[in-house]
């Protein structure tokens, strides 16, 4: 896995610093004549991109064609010991930026090079006629010594594109970064699970026995509150007598009253009643279709008005 994330690192880094580099043209891709160098630039300067050329021999001038005039993201060095030809000369005053050596050989405009590129700015107005590297920087027509210049303005805007690209490109590394470590993560959770189930199986069984009876042994319900000895009723109503308890009443029993059993219900659930065998008073219950009786203390004896 760390040679995985060091070869994606190696990867990008490799791409950010090709993308860094400003774009350069040589001789060879593009052809030797005028025209067909520009058509094979155009693209990367359409784009914004600082398009480096150096001219190591002389570059031929074809008239005829149409010349572009926005070329100033071209930069074009001149160094020792080269003559520019008609083509290089052209292509020194088009460009935005002008690189020359002081004894590199600057050849004058022809009448016909003249004529293709209509209006002259300063530094054509001074090409008339040919000059040393030297003699054109000393004119003061926006031509730097290309053995001492160290920055311009173009490489300056190419360098801040290009450095937002870099920038982006950190940031994708960054991310790709993060998701390797998430997965070395992630491939790592089931081999720590595995050793913790190894690890259990080294405590022995016996402890795995008694956590296992813990977790399974089921928790014992609360205790059921008493079964009540009787039923409330509400208060007595009606006249009560006296009756014989035969069975116990909890809460429903029988009871004798005049030689005849009946099913009676103790009313006086907070109080224990009779057992077999004792007296209780007994009214009618308060349905008028039931046939239970209502069973209450016997020494709480009550008689409604009119009972006896």
């Amino acid at each position: 896995m760390r040679r995985t994330v060091f070869a994606v690192l190696l990867f990008g880094l490799l791409i950010a610093w090709i993308t860094a580099g400003p774009a350069a043209a040589d001789n060879g891709p593009c052809g030797k004549d005028f025209p067909a160098r520009l058509e094979c630039w155009q693209g990367a300067l359409d784009d914004g991109a600082l398009v480096t050329v150096t001219l190591n021999e002389p570059l031929d001038f074809e008239a005829g064609h149409q010349i572009p005039r926005d070329l100033k993201n071209l930069q074009v060095r001149v160094p020792a010991g080269v003559h520019t030809g008609q083509g290089g000369t052209a292509l020194l005053i088009l460009a935005g930026h002008r690189l020359v050596a002081r004894d590199a050989s600057i050849d004058g405009l022809s009448q016909g090079t003249l004529n293709a590129l209509g209006d002259c700015n300063a530094v054509c107005g001074q090409l008339r006629k040919s000059l040393t590297g030297a003699q054109l920087i000393g004119k003061d027509v926006g031509v730097a010594d290309l053995d001492t210049h160290t920055f311009t303005v173009g490489e300056h805007k190419s360098s801040d594109y290009l450095l937002l690209l870099l920038i982006a490109l950190t940031a994708v590394l960054f991310l790709l970064l993060l998701g390797l470590l998430l997965a070395v993560r992630r491939s790592r959770a089931p081999a720590l699970a595995a050793a913790g189930a190894a690890g259990a199986a080294e405590v022995g069984p016996e402890v795995r026995s008694e956590e296992t009876t813990a977790r399974l042994r089921p928790v014992p319900p609360a205790p059921a509150p008493p079964p009540s000895p009787g039923r409330r009723v509400g208060p007595r109503t009606g006249p009560s007598r006296t009756a014989l308890v035969r069975t116990a009443l909890r809460p429903q029993g029988y009871v004798e009253l005049d030689q005849v059993l009946y099913r009676a219900v103790w009313a006086e659930p907070d109080r224990t009643p009779p057992d077999p065998g004792g007296q209780v008073e007994v009214t009618d219950a308060h349905e008028p279709d039931s046939d239970v009786l209502y069973a209450y203390p016997p020494a709480a004896r009550h008689h409604a008005r009119g009972g006896s």
